[in-house]
């Protein structure tokens, strides 16, 4: 096999063997290789050999060897019974398993992660095969990456220098481009009953398929005409049978290595295994293998959207909040200001062209969101491939814990290191520090009070990359904090009774560490290098941005109880640090003449600060705390409330940047919305003290006029309507049955389809069920005083800034509707 790039591995099961799927780009194919070393399954046991003796007599045991390890939490080595099968489930998973036998290490790894770990394999990276060997295809780095690499290591100790060294390398690799079409489904429907994609009774009646190059719509005729068809801006072929157009799309799917769709793992290609299997198309014919979660090709990679956009940090790092909404609709709107083609009515009772149109577009959309910016989905997802050691699709539906799981275990086995049971790492104990924040474990990041009020020429400094860089700088990681050393128990960390480790370095510390230097101190710089070429800044600035998704969420992982090498004295340390590193520059800054107004977590806003009060400062935090300060922006002035982060701020263009205030939450009724940024509209034009004054008056007269349009039943009930996704089907929810459900059902009641992942707009009504969907509602239907309820605490958290309450303006427009009336 000539050079290509590993993107994916999974188990097969009819040989018992891993398979790794390579990309040629060239071809535009996968090829698959198959395990020709002998791997085995296998875990690790304390145990004695005297004590495995029922296990050594089970027929799916190979052999019971002695092998050593290093127990990082012990600081020793220590020697294990590693016991080796001949099958995955005899681990776990199956009946009777190892693990469920006795007490077991690492019997929790999927197997293909397991062989990928052991043979050092890096997911995302190019190989060769020759006489059957798996050869990695090393490249160099250029001269200038090389020379800034160089400096970079100057600047580290010594114990970074290997992990600087491999992450430069592997990051630095070419990026490949995919071959892929995007795909979506329509099934016809039944009153009252939703298509179930694991008993699927409906006929399929439309498949689309688009990328650059194809726009194809294969369609069920139904006994509809087809004239409509001619100079549809599509390719579509009609079937006269369901059986046919189904073969038809199992030809199609394996044209393309990639597949890419938005929800496909619960519906689309789901549906269509199960659908194909029901009108008994042969297993022979169909690409689609379905796991428990989720849906995969034999011959290529699916990439399900839907949970890559659902995740938090690239929700946030990655794309900067720019979408709330997880629907395709609702990302779309963000990301392409394109949106899903409306239509009245059922979808089985579309005209063919109008279906196809509907059909296409959905997979036009999901292709777009993998080619918008340059391609940065399908590029970012091979980035995090790279740094979390994971095959592409597993990246794509998988949280960030699993990321940095897979990226640990991948480190454990270079290292030699026996990877920790939770139940060890639960022993380390509990946290010293008092939980501020009801249900936490422990006092968490340090939130400064913000004095309210207007202030103008505000400087906000951000720590970059907080959390990292005092991972790094301050030796955290599970085994180093409570070390086994008693001499390294006076090394306590502020405002807690931990102690950190002083004789070795952690393997967080030494991983997250370097991967931190290597995004502010290597890839931001290369950037903005002329003198390499436009193709490299542009891969370097993706890495930048996988790393910047991989580090922001490393802490938060590490506070997550379901997270593999989830410490509580860890993630209490990191805080406390962060504590303590604000702490400090807030005192630091007061010594320097400087007033801070609030600090946030990770960043102060500074009234008025000078150039050289801010360049003395953050070369004091980096010398002092090893953390860099950076100017993030300046405002032309800010308001702020008396609630820790809620503020508004105005910079220099008069653009309005809003933090925590309800009324930019998505779901809020567009009418108190389109009053919210009215008002911000206001605030934006100032510039002076006497603007200011002038804003409260128009603020306090717009918002008078809005509680009258309530009362008044003045306002439409589009506008009124609340906007919340459907994170399931309706009878999937149980208990409590929220406000938004409760309009699904009456939709439900009406026979319409309610999908998961659809907004349902509702309003909130006078007579029971209180709620009632916007189809279905009249304006006098509509409670003004829950509306009234709503508005108030939206708006109050601004009008706590402007010193003016909205019970003030609440008591003054009753008392004018009484007198008009």
């Amino acid at each position: 096999m000539k050079e290509s790039l590993l993107a994916s591995a999974f188990y097969d099961g009819d040989s018992r063997l891993a398979v790794l799927k390579f990309y040629d780009q060239e071809a535009g194919r996968f090829w698959h290789w198959k395990d020709n070393t002998g791997h085995r399954p296998y875990c690790y046991t304390r145990l004695e050999r005297s004590e495995l003796t029922e296990i050594a007599k089970r027929k799916d045991v190979v052999e019971i060897l002695d092998e050593e390890r290093e127990d990082l939490l012990n600081d020793r080595k220590v020697t294990l019974r590693k016991i080796v099968t001949t099958d995955p489930l005899a681990i776990g998973g199956g009946n009777d398993s190892i693990r469920d036998r006795i007490k077991a290490w690492e019997a929790d790894i999927k197997y293909y992660e397991n062989f990928a770990y052991d043979r050092g394999l890096r997911m995302g990276t190019y190989y060769t095969v020759s006489a059957g060997k798996v050869i990695p295809a090393r490249k160099d780095l250029p001269e200038r990456v090389a020379v800034s690499l160089a400096q970079l290591l100057q600047r580290n100790p010594p114990e970074f220098a290997p992990y600087l060294k491999e992450w430069a390398e592997l990051l630095g690799e070419p990026l490949s481009e995919f071959k892929r079409v995007a795909l979506d489904i329509e099934v016809a429907n039944e009153a009252g009953r939703l298509p179930d994609p694991e008993n699927p009774k409906q006929p399929v009646i439309a498949v689309s398929f688009f990328n650059e190059a194809e726009r194809t719509v294969y369609l069920l005729r139904s006994g509809k005409d087809t004239e409509g068809l001619k100079g549809a801006p599509f390719a579509a072929e009609v079937f006269e049978d369901e059986r046919s157009l189904l073969r038809a799309v199992m030809w199609k799917i394996m044209e393309y290595p990639v597949v890419v769709t938005f929800n496909g793992d619960d519906f689309d290609l789901r549906y269509l295994k199960h659908r194909a299997e029901e009108i008994g198309i042969p297993e022979a014919e169909n690409p689609i293998q379905l796991e428990r979660v989720a849906s995969t090709l034999k011959h290529g990679v699916h990439i399900d959207l839907y949970q890559f956009f659902r995740n938090r940090s690239i929700q946030v790092y990655a794309f900067s909040n720019k979408y709330s909404d997880h629907t395709l609709n609702g990302i779309s709107e963000s990301l392409l200001n394109k949106s899903k083609v409306e239509f009245e009515g059922e979808i089985g009772d579309l005209p063919l062209a109008k279906l196809g149109e509907y059909c296409l577009n959905d997979s036009q959309l999901t292709f777009e969101l993998t080619s918008t910016g340059g391609g940065l989905v399908m590029k970012l997802l091979l980035v995090i491939s790279r740094i979390g050691k994971m095959p592409i699709n597993d990246v794509s539906r998988l949280g960030v814990s699993n990321w940095i799981r897979s990226m640990l275990f991948f480190e454990h086995r270079r290292l030699g290191a026996l990877i920790p049971r939770q139940d060890e790492l639960s022993e380390k104990g509990g946290a010293s520090s008092q939980a501020v924040i009801k249900g936490k474990k422990y006092k968490g990041g340090l939130v400064i009070e913000p004095k309210p009020g207007i202030y103008f020429d505000v400087s906000v400094l951000d720590f970059a990359s907080l959390y990292p860089s005092l991972i790094k700088v301050y030796n955290l990681s599970y085994e180093t904090v409570n070390c086994p050393h008693e001499e390294c128990r006076t090394n306590v960390v502020p405002d807690t009774s931990s102690w950190v480790c002083r004789k070795r370095k952690g393997i967080t510390s030494l991983v997250t560490g370097s991967l931190r230097d290597l995004r502010v101190s290597h890839y931001k710089p290369l950037t903005k290098d002329q003198s390499i070429s436009k193709e490299e800044r542009e891969l370097y600035n993706v890495v930048t941005q996988g790393l910047k998704v991989f580090l922001n969420a490393t802490y938060g992982a590490m506070g997550f109880e379901t997270f593999a090498f989830y410490c509580l004295p860890v993630a209490e340390a990191t805080a406390a640090l962060g504590r303590y590193a604000i702490t400090k520059t807030i005192q630091k800054s007061t010594e320097l003449g400087i007033e801070v107004l609030y600090g946030d977590t990770d960043s102060l806003f500074l009234k008025n600060p000078s150039r050289d009060q801010i360049t003395t400062i953050s070369k004091w935090a980096d010398g002092e705390l090893g953390v860099e300060l950076d100017l993030d922006k300046v405002y032309r002035y800010v308001a702020f409330s008396s609630r820790k982060k809620n503020y508004f701020g105005v910079l220099p263009d008069g653009t309005v940047d809003i933090r925590g205030l309800t009324g930019k939450k998505s779901q809020t009724p567009e009418f108190l919305k389109r009053t919210f940024y009215q008002a911000l509209e206001i605030l934006s034009r100032v510039k002076t003290t006497e603007d200011f004054e002038r804003a409260r008056a128009n603020i306090r007269e717009l918002l008078t006029k809005m509680i009258g349009d309530l009362k008044g039943k003045k306002v439409a009930v589009e506008d009124l309507a609340f906007n919340v996704m459907m994170g399931k089907t309706t009878e999937k929810y149980n208990g409590t049955t929220p406000q938004h459900v409760r309009a699904a059902k009456l939709l439900e009641d009406k026979g319409r389809e309610i999908k998961a992942g659809e907004i349902i707009q509702y309003v909130k009504t006078r007579s029971p069920p209180y709620v009632r969907p916007v189809e279905l509602a009249r304006v006098d239907d509509v409670d003004a005083d829950k509306y009234i309820e709503y508005a108030h605490s939206m708006f109050d958290q601004m009008l706590d800034a402007l010193d003016f309450s909205f019970d003030e303006m609440l008591g003054a427009t009753t008392l004018d509707l009484f007198w008009s009336g």
